[in-house]
């Protein structure tokens, strides 16, 4: 049996997995920073996106590697793209409770020297983007909106999300005091949407070259009638 084919890496088993191994990096992150200044929680703050990242980027390629690449890989994760995707709503979860950690202990900073209102209106905006995400995700919800909607729904928030991620580090990334972690997500965000660009092209391509064959074919058979008669 393949090792994509275990039910540990497969549904709610690999959902549970990865929310393990993200709360056991955010307990370390958090008995190693801690929380007594608010730098430290921003720091943890930091670390809650950066592990959950990786979730967004893996949900917005898989249905292009799947029409780019079929096999075993890009089958296993159309086939967990669900689970991959309330990954990273669980991952950025962490984000919202340090966040209200440093509201709680530090509004000074928070309003002063990190964000102002028009910024915590943009994340509340986000908030609720990704309650609407998470909640639709739910076969109960999904069974109860319209396909077009629902398609509608997920594809504007893969895009809004895979933005936000990448423009967070983008900056950063450019700096001449860039990290790695900072030129790691650049690159990759770069990467996958490259990858989606191309599946895009490939498919307009291909509806471009179907009407045509249906066009000539149309043609053909009105000439052969045309002989006939």
């Amino acid at each position: 049996m393949s090792l994509l084919q275990y039910r540990v890496l497969n549904g709610w088993p690999l959902f549970f997995l990865i929310a393990v191994l993200t709360l056991t990096a955010m307990m370390a992150g958090l008995i190693l920073i801690g929380v007594q200044t608010p730098e430290a929680t921003v720091d943890l703050i930091r670390l809650s996106v950066q592990i959950a990242s990786p979730w967004i980027f893996v949900a917005f390629v898989t249905s292009p590697l799947v029409q780019l690449f079929p096999g075993s890989m890009s089958k296993w994760l159309a086939r967990n793209r669900r689970y991959v995707g309330l990954s990273f709503a669980a991952g950025f979860g962490w984000q919202a409770i340090f966040i209200a950690v440093l509201l709680t202990k530090y509004p000074s900073y928070y309003w002063e020297v990190l964000h102002n209102a028009t910024d915590l209106s943009l994340r509340i905006v986000s908030y609720i983007f990704l309650l609407a995400l998470t909640v639709t995700s739910f076969f109960p919800v999904r069974r109860k909106m319209r396909p077009e909607h629902w398609r509608r729904l997920h594809l504007a928030g893969i895009w809004y999300f895979w933005a936000a991620i990448w423009a967070s580090y983008a900056p950063a990334a450019l700096s001449s005091d860039a990290k790695a972690i900072h030129i790691v997500y650049f690159v990759l965000g770069l990467l996958v949407l490259f990858i989606r660009i191309v599946a895009y092209q490939r498919t307009r391509a291909g509806k471009s070259i179907h009407k045509t064959t249906g066009r000539d074919q149309s043609r053909g058979s009105g000439k052969c009638q045309e002989h006939v008669l």
